[in-house]
């Protein structure tokens, strides 16, 4: 089974973020994502033996009795790797009151580091908005003066997490949960 842990985002979230979708799948060689596969990963796993399953919800359960439930707000506009070798546009995600997702994060990672599931990269809290495959410098200069002119706005709150599974298709991923770890008074 192919997992990752998230943060699912909230219905007028997904609404907020439609136009940028839309623009983005308007580019030749880019790839957006589906509005009801926005999320923010806490940490990819990869290939997990099904058998594994079980002792990854239990570990992700004892995470989740640890936090409250708390606010976060889309932040700005990002490119990975950077803006000229751009080959994913996402946006970021900022805590309201709080330190946002990273404690949530580095707790997760804690718990699946002790399991042998390692991270290679730095947490940075965002959702993916579009991969980007291959694009003339031309409609990438276009794309960038569309995605300025957009705002970037909600906010939401998180009251659990989520152990998924991807499936890959030739049309994208498909997404379900595994397992819902929701916070302690969540």
């Amino acid at each position: 089974m192919r997992l990752f842990i998230a943060v699912d985002v909230s219905e007028r979230v997904r609404e907020a973020l439609k136009p940028a979708l839309s623009a983005l799948s308007r580019y030749k060689g880019v790839k957006a994502v589906e509005p009801e596969n926005v999320h923010v990963t806490l940490q990819f796993l990869g290939e997990v033996p099904e058998s594994r399953v079980g002792v990854i919800s239990d570990r992700l359960e004892r995470v989740a009795k640890n936090f409250e439930p708390f606010n976060v707000r889309l932040g700005k506009l990002g490119f990975f790797p950077n803006q000229q070798k751009l080959r994913v546009v996402w946006v970021g995600v900022e805590g309201v009151e709080c330190e946002g997702l990273k404690p949530l994060a580095d707790a997760v990672r804690g718990e699946m580091k002790k399991l042998g599931y390692r991270d290679d990269k730095d947490f940075v809290a965002h959702m993916t908005l579009a991969r980007v495959k291959k694009i003339t410098p031309q409609e990438k200069r276009r794309l960038l003066e569309e995605l300025e002119s957009l705002e970037f706005e909600g906010e939401w709150t998180v009251k659990d997490f989520r152990l998924k599974q991807s499936r890959l298709t030739p049309k994208g991923p498909i997404y379900s949960d595994v397992s819902v770890h929701a916070f302690a008074s969540g």
